[in-house]
């Protein structure tokens, strides 16, 4: 009744659940709740369910509700899994330097949109609110749990800290791209940055190396040259932009 709850006197019964549970905002605790209600005893999904949701989303489309009561599933298990078929067989293993490009690519594409957009107070508790699925699937080779996984590992512990912020990583690409130095050493990297200090400079960029594969033999230049294509500098206004983008109800 509660999961359906337009079709009786119980409109407003959301509402006054949410207000039991006030740090988790609206969508999340209906969405949790429908995967634990409409949760059957088994859990995935056998070849033989994947193709009767293949049949099924044929004749439906996107209805997942609908093609999710006739199927005894949660209708975010069965949308999820609709994309894990689409996907195919997706990859697993050590990400190339094509798959790190287009998942930066695409992640700053959605952030250059992004700008020009509300930033609402439902989406607080998804970090950044990027569209994981249909990152995915313009991927290709990955699912979108691992898109997401993989991107915030890319992102700087020293954030967390309070020590660095994602507006530095392009502010401080697009200084290395400028200066076109021919090894770490020519650089000066107190001054780099006038908001960090060198040693927190140095330290971040040794991150970032570590996640463009061999980055042993490569000299410093063609090191830069990489992060710049995933650091586009001329993104970094945008990024600062969305972060301090006031939040709206």
């Amino acid at each position: 009744m509660v999961l359906n709850c337009g079709a009786y006197k119980m409109r407003k019964c959301w509402q006054e659940i949410v207000k039991c549970i006030p740090y988790r905002p609206h969508a999340a605790v209906y969405n949790r709740a429908h995967v634990l209600f409409e949760r059957n005893d088994t859990r995935g999904f056998t070849p033989e369910e994947d193709e009767t949701l293949k049949k099924y989303h044929e004749k439906y489309g996107n209805k997942w509700k609908k093609i999710a009561v006739l199927m005894g599933k949660s209708r975010l298990h069965v949308k999820d899994n609709w994309r894990r078929i689409k996907l195919g067989n997706p990859k697993a293993g050590k990400w190339v330097q094509k798959e790190y490009q287009d998942l930066y690519d695409l992640v700053n594409m959605d952030l250059k949109m992004k700008v020009y957009c509300e930033k609402k107070s439902k989406h607080g508790m998804l970090r950044d609110n990027i569209p994981w699925g249909a990152i995915s699937e313009k991927l290709s080779t990955r699912s979108d749990a691992r898109c997401c996984v993989k991107w915030y590992k890319l992102r700087s512990p020293l954030v967390a800290q309070g020590l660095w912020s994602d507006t530095d990583d392009y502010l401080m690409i697009g200084k290395l791209y400028e200066l076109d130095a021919a090894c770490a050493d020519d650089v000066d990297w107190d001054n780099l940055l006038e908001h960090r200090t060198g040693d927190i400079c140095r330290k971040r960029w040794d991150q970032m190396v570590k996640h463009i594969g061999d980055y042993g033999s490569k000299p410093f230049a063609e090191q830069v040259d990489i992060l710049a294509e995933r650091y586009s500098p001329d993104l970094a206004e945008d990024r600062e932009a969305w972060d301090n983008k006031p939040v709206v109800p």
